[in-house]
Order: structure tokens, then sequence, then C-alpha cells
């Protein structure tokens, strides 16, 4: 039985997920104050910038909501996927360099890991960290007695939280919009 998150743990999860996204919207209300009086009219000779700071944040912003609705998706999930914070060895770690910490979603250690071996930025960190002529399969290198569920505080490890539901988005089928569905087809035997 997969072990159920502790409790708490939504709640941090959504307020990760809020965070950016209020900070999208501040700067987004700031570029378009912009091009606006006190009163909240635009500034007359600015229809033409104001009109283009709208269509420059709504983009980023459907883009921003495509990744939040991944990344929601995930969170009722069942079983949930939840953060993991993963400790991999890198170049120096015999010399006593510190390991790097990844942070993805995933429903154990197991399902974590393998999810973060498929984002590019894992990819393009290892191709830069290896050093020519060394082969690791990078299962070696993760040190599975520190790694661990949850988060640290901020700033001590690479989340690529993000880039994993943007990844997650691209690979979904496009969504058609609802349709009410078609009728049932008549019984067998009976005329319409």
């Amino acid at each position: 039985m997969t072990p159920r998150p502790r409790p708490g743990y939504l709640f941090d999860e959504l307020r990760s997920l809020l965070a950016p996204v209020q900070e999208l919207q501040r700067r987004h209300q700031q570029q378009l104050d912009a091009h606006r009086t006190e009163d909240g009219e635009v500034i007359e000779d600015q229809y033409v910038a104001y009109d283009d700071a709208r269509l420059e944040a709504a983009i980023e912003a459907s883009n921003a909501l495509d990744s939040l609705v991944a990344q929601l998706e995930l969170l009722v999930a069942d079983p949930p996927p939840r953060a993991f914070t993963l400790v991999l060895r890198g170049p120096g770690a015999e010399e006593g360099h510190m390991p790097w910490l990844f942070v993805v979603n995933g429903t154990d250690l197991d399902d974590a890991y393998q999810k973060l071996t498929r984002l590019p930025s894992f990819h393009q960190w290892w191709e830069d960290v290896r050093y020519p002529g060394t082969s690791s399969d990078g299962e070696k290198d993760l040190v599975a007695g520190q790694s661990h569920p949850g988060v640290r505080g901020p700033g001590t490890y690479i989340d690529l939280r993000r880039e994993q539901a943007r990844v997650l988005t691209r690979r979904a089928p496009a969504r058609s919009p609802l349709t009410p569905p078609a009728p049932p087809p008549p019984a067998p035997g009976r005329a319409r």
C-alpha cells in the first residue's frame, strides 16, 4: 500500500503553485498600469501600447495556465504525487563537494527518480557535469538515503516541477471542447 502524504502536504503544494501565478498577475498589472491614469483609464495616446501589453500578458498567462492545470491534475491523481527531493552526487563528490538536489513530483522515490531522468534540463545538467570519458548510469549517483519526500527551504534545490508540468502538458492529448454525449443507439429489433 502506498503511504498517504502527511497532513498539510496538499496545502503546501497549492501554496507553491499559487505563488508564481500571483507574481505573474502582479507583474501583468504593473505592465498595464504603465499605460493607465490613476483612475484606471487608458492614457489617450497609449492605446496601441496598452493593447500590445494586454496581448503579451494574455499569451504568457495562457502558457502559465496550461502548466498550472497540469500541476493541479497531478495533485488530484490517485495516488497523489508529491514533491520529492532527490540527492545526486556530482563531480567532486570524492573530494567532499556537496551533492546536487532536484525536486520533482512523484508517487514514491523510484517514480520521482524516473520522472527526473526524463526531463530535458536534467539531461542538460547531466551532460554539463559529467567529465569527458566518464560513464555512469546516474542511478549510482542517486543518494537514496538522503533523498526524501518534501522540500527544504527555497534556494537549496533545483525545482523542476514546473518543467515537469510543461513536459506533461506537451505530451497530453489535445482536449476537445465539451460536447453533449451522442444519443444511445436504438435497441436491436426496434424501429424508430
